[in-house]
């Protein structure tokens, strides 16, 4: 579980943290996808080969994505400074960009797949192409987007070793 979760659990029970039923629902969700999302590893299905790998990292990026969802939903109706929409927020962490854009084929994957309406997205991986950005969150939000709306394929995003799959 998150590091602060039996304070919040505590706070709760107490009803020393006054929050609003949607917030609190989101909250309540956060924790268990979260807990989900880092201790997923693998699916079960041996039939499917090699892009099994693939798989499973679009889906551990898709549920650590909702995890963030519900995350920055209550972080903004609580007022937390500095949190943005959903959408705003950048992660920029150089180290992980510089290997994300190594591989080619998960790049050019998003680069091709984005729809026309996705006009942020299209800008963001275009600077980050151009190494003009670090931020990694919004290629999570590419990924989650193709992997829940049928989109993501393991072996056109280039995700085929073990490698791809930690990074």
């Amino acid at each position: 579980m998150p590091a602060s979760y039996q304070t919040y659990r505590q706070n709760l029970k107490t009803g020393s943290t006054k929050i609003n039923a949607e917030v609190k629902r989101r909250l309540s969700r956060f924790p268990y996808r979260y807990r989900l999302a880092k201790s997923f590893v693998e699916v079960d299905a041996k039939e499917v080969g090699r892009t099994l790998i693939g798989y499973e990292a679009g889906m551990k990026v898709f549920l650590a994505y909702t995890a963030y969802e519900d995350l920055i939903y209550a972080a903004q109706k609580l007022s937390i400074e500095n949190v943005k929409d959903k959408n705003e927020n950048i992660i920029s962490n150089k180290e992980l960009a510089e290997q994300l854009l190594k591989n080619k084929s998960l790049i050019e994957f998003v680069r091709n797949n984005l729809r026309a309406e996705d006009t942020l997205l299209k800008t963001r991986v275009e600077e980050f192409i151009r190494g003009e950005t670090n931020d990694v969150l919004f290629l999570a939000l590419a990924i989650r987007n193709f992997y829940a709306h049928g989109i993501f394929t393991a072996t056109k995003g280039g995700v085929t070793k073990k490698a791809d799959k930690d990074l």
